[in-house]
């Protein structure tokens, strides 16, 4: 019975043509959870600040929270996506405009406009952008929409913004326009995990570029998964930050989805349902508003002519395309 959770790469490898399969495969699911939203549609719950973690897992959320006074106490709720681009566009939907009207989004992952524009992957099939039913707002649907990812300082090593810059902003916005909400999308724990190498001065190390063919290729699990947790300790880190600066009564630290290591013979996040992805840590805290911090970093709204290969170079270092 083991052997079962090597099927799914084991019917794959027999597949003709494999990525043209799992392309087929992803547009498919796409366009099936784009008709069918379970989870939680997080504007229906109360906060003020919500703060997300790309990819966290409960479990992971878990294994670190002891060393952090604001991560207690903690719930879970199921989400909406296993991926970001199926969060983002299951969570800023038309019937949601009234609220993000209101809402200022931090962003750190390009996943943002990636989904809410609808840009398929481009070897999808054409069925997946006939049959798809997303309803999404555009970007100029929020009271602000500040994507860090496009102008922040990055670590040199993994080339994704610092996490540090993400609360710079957030700070900043939280000051400046008093949104009735505001949205924090940090990027870890997501791979590549790039803050041992930062810390060290050095490289990434393969497991820490690819981990997924890292795994598959012998490396042990528990190595990589100390690297994903250093990644996580890395966000939480500045989020400790916000959370003493700015003095919102309800702020909630979460996850859009969280990840495969392994489990089920997959990897990383694809476009399945399953506990380790769907189940996403709730934590509740408020901010202590001391207003402390001095913020550095200024918003560049400079339009880019090669906007579309700035998306498509930072999809691809994530591991999108």
């Amino acid at each position: 019975m083991k052997n079962l959770r090597y099927l799914p790469d084991s019917i794959v490898r027999r597949v003709p043509h494999a990525g043209r399969f799992r392309q087929a495969a992803d547009a498919t699911l796409t366009v099936a959870s784009s008709w069918l939203p379970h989870g939680v549609d997080v504007f229906d719950r109360e906060w003020d600040v919500l703060v997300i973690l790309d990819t966290c897992r409960v479990d992971a959320m878990e294994a670190v929270a002891d060393e952090y006074d604001f991560l207690a106490p903690r719930d879970t709720v199921w989400s909406r996506g296993s991926a970001t681009r199926e969060w983002v566009a299951h969570t800023f939907t038309q019937g949601n405009r009234a609220e993000i009207r209101n809402t200022a989004l931090v962003t750190a992952n390009p996943s943002s406009r990636w989904a809410l524009l609808h840009e398929a992957e481009p070897d999808w099939p054409e069925f997946s952008k006939r049959l798809t039913g997303w309803d999404t707002v555009t970007p100029d649907a929020f009271l602000a929409f500040d994507e860090v990812w496009r102008y922040g300082p990055v670590n040199p090593y993994s080339g994704t913004v610092v996490p540090e810059a993400v609360t710079d902003r957030a700070i900043s916005t939280w000051r400046s326009l008093s949104p009735d909400r505001m949205i924090v999308h940090y990027l870890p724990p997501h791979h590549p995990y790039g803050s041992r190498a930062l810390r060290e001065n050095r490289p990434l190390r393969e497991f820490e570029r690819d981990p997924w063919t890292a795994l598959k290729n012998g490396t042990p699990r528990q190595e990589v998964w100390e690297t994903y947790l250093a990644d996580l300790r890395d966000g939480l880190d500045t989020i400790a930050t916000l959370v003493d600066d700015i003095d919102a009564d309800d702020i909630v630290v979460t996850a859009d989805h969280g990840e495969l290591f392994g489990e089920y013979g997959l990897y990383a996040h694809p476009m399945l349902p399953v506990p380790p992805l769907r189940k996403v840590p709730w934590v509740r805290t408020s901010g202590r508003g001391r207003g402390e911090y001095t913020p550095q970093l200024q918003r560049s709204d400079e339009s880019a002519d090669d906007l579309e290969d700035e998306v498509e170079e930072q999809l691809e270092m994530l591991g999108y395309r």
